[in-house]
């Protein structure tokens, strides 16, 4: 399938920034982010008869989804900005987003019933901006994308530099309020972390190793539906698992991916290693310092759950508490911070632990994140409710965790980002063939 770009533009706040706002110094958490942008596509069927009243025209829909997107950009102001690295600041000096339309030679089910190459198209569908870190490169492109069918894909990208997934939904909630007309009715993000977690001295931090050279990555998506999800459970139950909490779908999927990611490593590398399993975990809520939920920015810490043991001695009931101890462990301790310079050596020392370990390649090191319970399935942005919601495939080895609303079902969809020779491993894995669909 063919995509074309067929109009480009930069779309501004629709009223300017105060000049008191106009210079956002980012938080110590956001100067360790990598130089990537945060990629998600909604997919939205033609649902109206052209012949119907209520009908509207995608030409009208795109204008008045780009006048919302403007008067989202007043509440969002920093994503209008453009990123200033050695300062360590965004200039908040509304040059805008761009805003990409484009038209794809082929019907939205043609994608949708895997009749094209999912890796072939989603690219295209959500346009990479510019080198990440130039002063000159939008924060934030939005490419929405016209199927032959009357359907439509809005793809978004996000720079990591100041946003997490927590920023992004807010975003896509107030951008869909806006296309109502009842913005007035959105919660005000605020962009302030800076005042709690300063920037700092990060020169004595090694950035991890490059990323392999040539390797080419591919992404697929597994769902473990309900019915996966509960012999999940009963398992790790029957395992030993003994808690009052029930294991999570995430902390299921998580134990279940990272057995068959283990069993490729083993194959790679001719034995097992230690290993640590990396999760990014929110962190609005979890400390009186952080406790405005509507902070913009990233505000989340990296989880690290090591072991030595052989994966198939703690089984999934094992990886289950491995997962769920790290996390606990290291929200307990995040709590107890007593001031904002204390939760910034924590967070950072997370982070310098992480990098430290895919630097040195002593351990197998497994990168996790949960986009579950963000609302992305109710962005509707006047077509309704999206069919689907994808991610992008990462230039690393990662797993994104996301919600499986299909038909009702509250099951969780792994999307793996794996080089191509291991991806062929890993969907010969017998677990992953037992419990997850395509």
């Amino acid at each position: 399938m063919k995509i074309e770009i067929k109009r480009k533009k930069l779309v501004k706040p629709s009223a300017p920034t105060a000049d008191h706002l106009r210079k956002l110094k980012i938080s110590a958490i956001d100067q360790l982010q990598p130089p990537v942008y945060v990629g998600v596509i909604f997919f939205y069927s033609s649902k109206t008869d052209v012949l119907h009243p209520s009908f509207v025209p995608t030409s009208e829909r795109i204008r008045l989804l780009e006048k919302a997107l403007a008067e989202t950009l007043t509440l969002f102001y920093p994503l209008a900005g453009r990123y200033i690295g050695e300062k360590c600041l965004v200039e908040c000096d509304d040059q805008g987003v761009e805003f990409l339309e484009a038209k794809a030679d082929g019907p939205l089910h043609q994608f949708l019933h895997g009749e094209t190459e999912p890796d072939d198209v989603l690219s295209h569908l959500a346009t990479q901006p510019h080198q990440m870190d130039d002063i000159a490169s939008p924060l934030v492109v939005v490419q929405m994308t016209a199927f032959t069918c009357g359907g439509m894909a809005v793809g978004l990208r996000v720079s990591h530099r100041i946003t997490d997934m927590h920023t992004i939904s807010s975003f896509l909630s107030t951008w869909a309020m806006a296309y109502r007309g009842c913005i007035h009715k959105a919660i005000h993000p605020c962009f302030d972390l800076s005042s709690i977690l300063p920037p700092r001295d990060l020169s004595k931090l090694k950035p991890p190793a490059e990323l392999t050279l040539g390797a080419k990555f591919v992404s697929k998506r597994f769902v473990f539906d309900n019915q996966s999800i509960s012999k999940l459970k009963a398992i790790a139950r029957s395992g030993g698992f003994n808690s009052k909490r029930e294991p999570s779908r995430v902390e299921l999927v998580t134990a279940l991916v990272s057995i068959a990611l283990l069993k490729i490593a083993k194959l790679r590398n001719g034995q097992s290693k230690p290993f640590i399993i990396s999760h990014m975990v929110n962190l609005r809520g979890r400390t009186d310092l952080l406790w405005n939920d509507n902070l913009g920015g990233n505000v989340y810490a990296v989880v690290n759950g090591k072991s030595t043991a052989e994966v198939t001695e703690l089984g999934l009931h094992g990886l289950v508490g491995l997962v769920r101890d790290a996390i606990t462990t290291s929200l307990a301790k995040l709590s107890n911070a007593i001031d904002g310079e204390d939760l910034g050596d924590m967070v950072t020392n997370m982070v310098e632990e992480f990098q430290e370990e895919l630097r040195k390649g002593d351990n197998d090191v497994l990168v996790f994140t949960s986009w579950c319970r963000f609302p992305l399935h109710l962005v509707d942005l006047g077509w309704g409710e999206p069919e689907f919601v994808s991610s992008l495939c990462t230039p690393f080895d990662s797993v994104m965790l996301m919600d499986h609303k299909k038909g009702g079902d509250d099951g969780v969809e792994a999307w793996v980002s794996l080089t191509e020779d291991n991806m062929d491993l890993f969907r010969q894995q017998d677990d992953i063939l037992e419990y997850s669909s395509p």
